[in-house]
């Protein structure tokens, strides 16, 4: 079957999480259709847990990211007696599960859709969203779980080039 005809198009590629960009890059140049991109997506998926790996081994202090806030004194009083030794969101490791591939983890590919993460709920709580983006009536400190870093935006941009060069779809002009 003869590859789409080539034409000049411009693809955006976007990361949200929970509202927020985390990415959004222009591809431009000499790009045919395409129809599936799932071969690139699963290599997004797969880094994505590698790096949540990191980000919770870390607390946080991955790929340019700075670490959690602390607890706070009161907090971690009580959880030392609950969960000793627990790091920060690592009380029972249902978050951290959920984030790397475990039990609540979300990996959805599709050809030219990809959603991925985690959830857990607390109560009527999302834990990971209540700590990513904290808000009047949930006080917490800000703990992003997801913080797309330069170097892993740009391997992500790297799958889906390589994924387009390699399909025929992609002419550097």
């Amino acid at each position: 079957m003869p590859a789409a005809p080539t034409m000049n198009a411009r693809v955006t590629i976007t990361a949200t999480v929970l509202g927020e960009m985390q990415l959004q890059r222009a591809l431009q140049g000499r790009i045919a259709a395409t129809s599936d991109l799932s071969p690139a997506f699963a290599q997004i998926a797969d880094n994505f847990v590698e790096g949540e790996e990191q980000v919770f081994a870390r607390e946080g202090a991955y790929d340019g990211a700075l670490p959690w806030a602390s607890l706070s004194p009161a907090y971690a009083a009580w959880k030392a007696r609950h969960y000793p030794g627990a790091r920060i969101l690592h009380a029972s490791g249902r978050l951290e599960d959920a984030m790397t591939g475990g039990a609540g983890s979300i990996r959805e590919i599709e050809p030219l859709r990809l959603l991925m993460g985690g959830h857990v709920r607390v109560g009527n709580y999302d834990l990971g969203g209540i700590h990513q983006n904290p808000s009047p009536t949930n006080p917490l400190p800000q703990r992003k779980l997801i913080n797309l870093g330069r170097r892993q935006r740009s391997r992500w941009v790297r799958y889906i080039l390589d994924h387009l060069r390699l399909e025929g779809r992609l002419q550097e002009s």
